[in-house]
């Protein structure tokens, strides 16, 4: 595993546990007591549904659109709806402050060994607009992840990595527009992964220079 790859603290999920979050997904029942929501959306990610991370809490319909993506490959440029089916990967959309931040690195993905796929692994590293911070924690504000259908999203395609191998992303796209299911608040707080800063016009010329650098460790603050 790479020194920038992190991955989730295990956390097993008690019958108990399970049957409130059946009742908090499809019901007006609120979230269990005592368990984090990146537990809740991991597990409802596990369910089969798919997750869209956003500073607004109150969209009711998703539209198609091309994101500004730095990433070599051609999926992650595609017009459309993104979700993700990992939980945390999604909170990273949710939770990052677009109005301190000018660019963000992140990543989720799995390695595929002689055993199957790896676990998850995360990275994820914002930067500032202006100011100097060295924790990117304080870069996060409170947002929603979406829960949505995952009828007419397609996967992307497992990619080979320069030195590490196949991977595979939870990423999912659809060509059309998506209504969400139902809506998840979460605060930065509810993060359990450390969050890191570069300057953005430094990663913007290395992943230029060199589009599987990521994460660039030369753009680190």
């Amino acid at each position: 595993m790479r020194p920038w790859m992190l991955e989730a603290p295990p956390l097993p999920i008690s019958p108990d546990a399970e049957a409130a979050f059946w009742a908090a997904l499809e019901g007006p029942a609120p979230l269990p007591a005592g368990w984090p929501r990146w537990q809740f959306l991991q597990w409802v990610a596990a369910q089969g549904f798919l997750l869209h991370g956003s500073p607004q809490s109150d969209l009711t319909l998703f539209e198609p659109r091309t994101p500004h993506d730095l990433s070599p490959d051609d999926f992650s440029k595609r017009a459309g709806v993104f979700a993700a089916s990992d939980g945390l990967w999604a909170m990273m959309y949710a939770l990052r402050d677009r109005s301190r931040v000018a660019r963000m690195l992140n990543m989720a993905l799995q390695v595929r060994g002689v055993d199957g796929w790896s676990s998850m692994r995360y990275f994820l590293s914002l930067a500032p607009r202006e100011g100097t911070v060295t924790d990117g924690a304080a870069l996060l504000t409170p947002g929603t992840v979406y829960v949505l259908p995952p009828e007419g999203f397609g996967p992307m395609p497992p990619y080979d990595w320069s030195g590490l191998g196949t991977v595979r992303e939870p990423q999912w796209l659809h060509a059309g527009p998506v209504r969400p299911l139902r809506r998840v608040p979460v605060i930065p707080a509810d993060f359990p992964l450390p969050v890191g800063t570069h300057d953005a016009a430094r990663t913007d010329a290395l992943a230029a220079a060199d589009p599987w650098g990521f994460p660039w460790p030369g753009a680190r603050e």
